[in-house]
């Protein structure tokens, strides 16, 4: 280590002014850029309408690898393996692992129906699967913190480039995601409770129309059968997380159902959108 602290935050100063002086190159991309297509270098790839989908473990802050090392690291790896294995499913165009969650995003063809299907998928996992084999290991006496999946979605435009340094030893340089997809899907994923996803305007716009997305498929929250209703979403309160003026956000309380999940996940994939049994579409529909 070479020279004091205050000669190297002089030196990063002068950097900074540096890269503030300098022009950057921000080019348009149609497509999704391959990983040796991102860049080191001062140029930055553009690309329009990414959907974000970003999955949190509730309660996470409450493992400890110093108290508790056996159960945290088992539901590291019942978690964050199972959940890249949900959004590889959907033909994910990135995906980046960050602890007991992670971001995937989606672009080009069918974009908003497989982040969708994603999201939606996600929290089912947790909900009807992850909860239910913790809940069986608590028995056995491990213990595990209330928890669940949380998920939040939004779509715009983002630049990437590689940003990092590289040392005569190391090379520290990942992809950096800029832009609001990713950002306000990691806050609405912090608003969001367990077995929720949450959906900024920009993605639940797409889908007011379809039969699929807005009503549920008939069988109830229950045991009891009902009429397709459009509870299944509600306005949430994003409690200053997100600007006031892009409400409304919308809340998912359902998930797939085991009798219907296959065809309603299937006809969202395809672009289906009008089903005989619901009488009106559109969020407001009884």
């Amino acid at each position: 280590m070479a020279g004091g602290i205050n000669d190297f935050l002089g030196e990063l100063g002068e950097r900074a002014n540096k890269d503030l002086r300098e022009k950057v190159d921000v080019r348009e991309v149609d497509d999704f850029p391959e990983k040796d297509e991102v860049s080191s270098d001062r140029i930055w790839l553009r690309i329009d309408d990414v959907v974000a989908v970003v999955a949190d473990l509730k309660n996470s802050t409450a493992l400890s690898f110093k108290k508790h090392p056996q159960t945290s690291a088992k539901l590291y790896e019942a978690v964050t393996g199972n959940c890249t294995r949900i959004v590889s499913r959907f033909d994910a165009d990135f995906v980046d692992i960050q602890g007991d969650g992670l971001f995937a995003l989606y672009h080009g063809e069918r974009a908003y129906e497989r982040a969708l299907c994603a999201g939606i998928t996600l929290k089912t996992f947790g909900q009807k699967q992850l909860v239910p084999a913790i809940e069986g290991w608590e028995q056995r006496g491990d213990q595990f913190p209330e928890t669940g999946l949380k998920v939040g979605t939004h779509s715009g435009v983002l630049a990437v480039k590689r940003v990092g340094v590289k040392s005569r030893t190391h090379e520290w340089k990942e992809p950096v995601w800029a832009g609001r997809p990713v950002n306000w899907a990691f806050k609405c994923a912090q608003r969001a409770d367990a077995h929720q996803l949450v959906c900024t305007q920009s993605v639940y716009g797409k889908f007011e129309n379809n039969d699929y997305v807005t009503h549920s498929c008939g069988c109830g929250f229950g045991d009891t059968p009902s009429a397709p209703s459009n509870a299944i979403w509600n306005n949430i309160d994003m409690q200053g997380k997100l600007p006031a003026d892009k409400a409304p956000t919308k809340v998912l309380l359902s998930s797939w159902c085991v009798e219907h999940g296959d065809e309603f996940c299937e006809a969202i994939l395809n672009g289906e959108t009008d089903r005989e049994d619901v009488t009106f579409s559109g969020f407001g529909a009884v």
